[in-house]
């Protein structure tokens, strides 16, 4: 018998977990994008960083 792929465990999964993982995704990008504003302008504020996030999010293309 085969290891069940990525794709049939996929399939498998209910749509809330579905839902979760990608939640949970888009949660992690934003940090690393926040953490890579704080990088690049440490004197920031919390409300600039935010201010920037924000900008970077609304003109993201795919």
């Amino acid at each position: 018998m085969q290891p069940p792929t990525q794709a049939s465990i996929w399939k498998a999964m209910p749509l809330s977990e579905k839902y979760n993982l990608l939640a949970a995704s888009i949660r992690q990008a934003r940090e690393l994008k926040r953490i890579g504003i704080r990088m690049r302008r440490p004197n920031a504020s919390p409300e600039e960083v935010d201010k920037e996030l924000a900008r970077i999010w609304l003109h993201a293309r795919p």
